[in-house]
């Protein structure tokens, strides 16, 4: 679980990355170079100084940060044994350990001595340098300060007074923000950048070939671990919304169930509600229709049948012995509002009194309305 967080967490915090080798098993040579053949060059200068075969090398550079010089580093491989090739780790850069001294640039021409446990290294810098001119690594209890000193300044053709700068501290890489950083401890550091890190390598291009494909591949692997964590991570998150979102929804019907009785009573009674203002509207009006009809009649008039066909017309037949009573009735019930039209018909006169048939015809709403209406 350790290396997981571990893992995750890499790219917030520094990495040990790189195996720094004794740098007096290399010869070092600055070359000048076009930095868009760096490494062609590189080759070709090595070979016009190697004893040996290149392919019986380890070899690795470094450009100067504006591409126009590149220190150059090779060693047989003899000059390494395989119990020490077979230690180094697969996973890091492995560079000799005066480079991590290059970022330690005097002002103007200088030296630059690091004092270790057990070798002492001095970087001779030129006026305006942007690498090393030289470089002289030696065993501490074969050499001292000054005599490897003096060496520099030799072989880059320096003034025996030329400036010293004496520093200490362990030597280490570490890798922040996908760059390498060699540096001694509480000094500058020499910054490497990705893609160069293959060429300051020291080991065959082909397996640096290989490592590169296999961090690939580790790469896309992890990414992948990543997005399936993470959608596992979502997928939980929604599996417990959905949990939320179930509990909820079942306490919701549960209380729609428990409130099932009162909502039944209350459509009951909408129903019944509803039922009565149905009667209420559609009850015939027989009794309305007469009794508007009978407060208008004339005291010589009596009715003798009454129909009612629906609740707008209301037919009466009747008898009067005052024949000019049938024009008053007729007259009154058609001023009525509620009534739209009274006619009279078949009139018969006997003797003493008339008969005849009038036909009332009324407003239903206005005669509902007049009725529902409490007189005064």
């Amino acid at each position: 679980m350790s290396s997981f967080i571990t893992r995750w967490f890499s790219n917030a915090q520094p990495q040990t990355a790189a195996a720094l080798l004794p740098g007096n098993r290399f010869f070092v040579r600055r070359i000048n170079v076009e930095s868009a053949t760096a490494e062609e060059q590189v080759n070709l200068g090595l070979e016009a100084i190697s004893p040996f075969p290149l392919e019986q090398m380890l070899v690795g550079h470094v450009l100067s940060a504006d591409g126009t010089q590149a220190l150059a580093y090779a060693a047989h491989r003899r000059r390494f044994t395989p119990e020490e090739s077979f230690a180094w780790p697969d996973d890091c850069q492995v560079i000799p350990e005066f480079v991590a001294l290059c970022g330690i640039r005097p002002n103007g021409a200088g030296i630059i001595v690091h004092q270790g446990d057990e070798r002492l290294i001095a970087l001779a810098w030129g006026e305006g340098d942007m690498l090393p001119a030289a470089i002289v690594v030696a065993e501490t209890v074969d050499s001292d300060q000054a005599s490897i000193v003096r060496e520099a300044a030799a072989r880059a053709d320096l003034p025996a007074d030329t400036a010293v700068t004496a520093i200490s501290g362990a030597l280490f890489g570490e890798t922040i923000e996908g760059q390498l950083s060699l540096k001694a401890e509480g000094n500058a550091p020499m910054l490497i950048s990705k893609k160069a890190l293959d060429a300051a390598d020291i080991r065959d291009r082909d397996f640096l070939a290989q490592r590169r494909k296999k961090e690939s591949t580790n790469m896309l692997i992890w990414n992948a671990t990543r997005l399936g964590l993470a959608t596992l991570v979502v997928s939980f998150i929604l599996e417990l919304v959905a949990m939320g979102i179930s509990l909820r929804s079942n306490k919701l019907q549960a209380k729609t169930e428990s409130q099932q009785p009162l909502v039944a009573e209350i459509e009951a009674a909408q129903a019944i509600s509803a039922r009565i203002v149905d009667l209420g509207v559609r009850r015939p009006l027989s009794l309305e229709m007469l009794a508007l009809a009978n407060e208008h009649r004339p005291s010589t008039l009596d009715f003798q049948r009454i129909t009612c066909k629906n609740n707008t017309l209301l037919e009466v037949e009747a008898r009067t012995t005052n024949a000019g009573d049938i024009g008053i009735f007729e007259h009154a019930l058609s001023g009525l509002p509620e009534v739209a039209s009274a006619a009279s018909r078949d009139i018969r006169a006997r003797e003493s009194s008339t008969s005849f048939t009038i036909a009332i015809t009324f407003k239903p709403e206005v005669l509902r309305k007049s009725a529902a209406t409490p007189k005064q």
